[in-house]
């Protein structure tokens, strides 16, 4: 069992620097009638005794369940709160590590979990009473992966703990390429996952929207969040139409933003998105801004990471965590600084989790709310950004909305307009990058390798998964297999939710490769 949670004195004024100089939790009014989403959420945030407070994210999975249970227990024991699991590529593509589609690739880019099984045992090692929240990257299979946590958190009595799951499929079609089913099937299961945690009132977020991947593939972030935004309604729309209030989905949802390269314009993304949001909410829903549920942002702090420097690259995810957490983001990550080269090793995991603790706590992060409120330079950039991720969702809208202009290849081309944007301006300077176009010494490299090592026999671990799905099906009962796989493909031929009979399928042995196998034959009848 891990120690539970220290927290930090939230003393207002806080004097816990040498100077003992006072630093106020809130500096910033928020007057002005463009800033009422700002000002909701700094009351909001503010509302209860302490410091400003985001919850400590690890995005961890590798090779076998067991394997990721001992590195999530050591990560929970040095302070980490909140678990997004990454699955490997079969997981997220619904095949079984038995799949010749899967030879491989099991366990490489992930944990490979085929079985509600596995996720117990990825799940073993967490002391739940002490987690804020459990999660699964899920975006094509979302029904399986929610269905997979919340089976275990039940089972282990831990229904106080958050989702924190991504079930974003829409952006998997030109930003990831892990998409199983057709686009309009894909929003029906991620909204067949938001429905469901209303139904039963489940804490924390059944669907994170992403920009980040946007980026990462070329679009940029001024795109991205754009693009992220015009998914977003297209799954509250879908659930308004089923006849839920936009406030209820609202609730069930967090966003995934992300600016890669500057602490500055990463914390103005951060804070201009919370207006922006707000603004389309009210004019697209009839909420007013006093009545939506605050924006619940999480961000993953990472940016230039060099595969020749590794250990160059913690003060790159140093100054990105400030970013995020002067941007006030909700839930963190940090990358590790050998993520460039492999899976991170436990110590760059771990280092990572301590790289947001000791800027939080040791450098006055989390002391003061939205400390760069009322910066010229932020000013600036928030009337910089705002006015183009305005513009973007404008031609969005022109070119038919988020579906449409997937469909019609629009969004694929706008991506590609700006891929390699960032090589070029490393090759011509516009960029520095130290220890590659600045400050180059290719024969000093070696003081900055670290000592991180591959740590996974990836072949093993394939073995392992194969026999232990072997033993997994002749253990189980298959008529009731079978008859739990027909109730899914009977909800999929209609319109019952996905989740009750998945969830049924998954507790009756189903696996993931069955359970996504019934949902299609659903689909296509």
């Amino acid at each position: 069992m891990s120690a539970p949670q220290q927290e930090v004195p939230g003393n207002d004024p806080a004097r816990a620097n040498d100077a003992e100089v006072p630093v106020a939790r809130r500096y910033a009014s928020y007057d002005a009638p463009e800033d009422a989403a700002l000002r909701a959420w700094a009351e909001q945030r503010t509302a209860a005794p302490g410091p400003y407070r985001p919850r400590f994210m690890v995005y961890s999975g590798l090779g076998s369940p067991e394997m990721t249970a001992r590195r999530l227990a050591l990560l929970q024991e040095l302070g980490a709160e909140s678990f997004l699991l990454a699955a490997d590529l079969p997981s997220q593509l619904g095949y079984d590590p038995d799949h010749e589609l899967a030879f491989a690739q099991v366990g490489r880019a992930g944990v490979s979990c085929a079985t509600l099984e596995d996720f117990a045992t990825i799940c073993s090692g967490l002391d739940l009473e002490s987690a804020d929240s459990v999660g699964m990257l899920a975006n094509s299979v979302g029904h399986i992966g929610l269905a997979m946590v919340t089976s275990v958190l039940r089972d282990r009595g831990a229904t106080g703990v958050r989702l924190v799951m991504q079930n974003d499929p829409l952006k998997e079609f030109t930003a990831r390429g892990t998409e199983v089913h057709e686009p309009e099937q894909a929003v029906r299961i991620a909204c067949d996952c938001v429905a469901y945690a209303i139904d039963e009132d489940l804490p924390g977020a059944a669907l994170t929207v992403c920009s980040n991947h946007y980026d990462v593939a070329g679009a940029g972030p001024v795109l991205a969040v754009a693009l992220a935004f015009a998914n977003a309604t297209v799954y509250v729309d879908e659930l308004v139409a089923r006849g839920y209030a936009p406030a209820d989905v609202l609730r069930r949802m967090m966003f995934f933003l992300n600016e890669r390269s500057d602490l500055y314009v990463g914390a103005s993304l951060f804070r201009t998105a919370r207006g922006i949001w707000a603004d389309l909410v009210a004019d697209r829903y009839g909420l007013p801004v006093a009545e939506q549920p605050v924006m619940s942002l999480m961000g993953y702090a990472h940016g230039l990471e060099s595969a020749d420097e590794p250990l160059v690259n913690i003060p790159r995810v140093t100054l990105s965590v400030l970013a995020s957490m002067a941007g006030g983001v909700d839930y963190l990550c940090a990358t590790g600084y050998d993520e460039a080269l492999r899976i991170p090793s436990a110590d760059a995991a771990a280092l990572a989790l301590r790289t947001m603790q000791v800027v939080g706590y040791e450098h006055g992060a989390m002391a003061s709310l939205d400390p760069f409120a009322g910066s010229a330079k932020l000013n600036r950039l928030d009337a910089e950004l705002a006015e183009r991720v305005t513009s973007e969702l404008q031609r969005i809208e022109d070119n038919g909305g988020a579906l449409e202009a997937l469909r019609n290849g629009w969004i694929t081309r706008r991506i590609d307009e700006g891929r390699g944007t960032r090589q070029r301006q490393l090759e011509e300077g516009v960029r520095p990058m130290v220890g590659a176009n600045v400050l180059a010494s290719p024969r000093h490299r070696h003081l900055f390798a670290g000592s991180s090592a591959g740590e996974v026999d990836f072949a093993a671990v394939e073995r392992d998964a194969r026999d232990r799905l072997r033993a997994h099906k002749e253990k189980r009962d298959e008529t009731a297999v079978r008859g739990a796989l027909r109730e899914v493909e009977e909800a999929a031929a209609g319109t019952a939710n996905l989740l009750p009979p998945t969830r049924a399928a998954l507790l009756s042995g189903a696996t993931a490769q069955e359970i996504v196998g019934a949902t299609r034959t659903g689909f296509a009848r």
